[in-house]
């Protein structure tokens, strides 16, 4: 989910239709922390009721688990994150959601843009979208334990991150 929906904002970029690529940068982020949910920390019985579209909290299993839940329990297994996914949801999450769900960002992306306006939007949604799919090629090697794929998805987070292995 996270390469085809990385995929579609790069097409949708490079055709210039910048609100819909921004509307779906909620959806990756979703999708990435949602996979890395369940391959890091999702019970079996949580993995069975994602099937059903249905998971329920580990805190209060007659609610749904909330998004928040599952970053923080990504955060835990990886300490080494510095809450930086907490820290990334608490300054997006409202700016993500209002090109989701059509409110004043996508309308300001809709209006006249100059041409710098949209080479900024086209940047962001870009760097945005190559970062995820970056860290999900990364667990994806990790699932698999697939020494290539790992050797790219370090050549690419160092490439095109910044990132060293030091850091990573």
């Amino acid at each position: 989910m996270v390469f085809d929906t990385q995929r579609a904002i790069f097409d949708l970029i490079r055709l210039e239709h910048f609100g819909a690529a921004s509307s779906l940068l909620r959806v990756l982020f979703e999708a990435n922390i949602k996979s890395e949910w369940l391959y890091l920390c999702a019970t079996g019985k949580q993995i069975e009721q994602f099937k059903k579209d249905n998971i329920k909290s580990k805190i209060n299993p007659k609610r749904p688990i909330t998004f928040q839940e599952m970053i923080d329990e990504i955060e835990i297994k990886k300490p080494y994150l510095n809450g930086n996914l907490s820290e990334f949801k608490k300054y997006h999450w409202k700016g993500l959601n209002s090109f989701t769900h059509s409110g004043a960002m996508q309308l300001n992306n809709s209006l006249m843009l100059t041409i710098e306006q949209e080479e900024s939007i086209a940047a962001t949604a870009l760097e945005f979208s190559e970062r995820f799919a970056i860290s999900s090629l990364g667990l994806i090697g990790e699932m698999f334990c697939n020494v290539k794929v790992l050797e790219v998805y370090l050549e690419l987070a160092e490439s095109r991150l910044g990132l060293s292995v030091q850091t990573i």
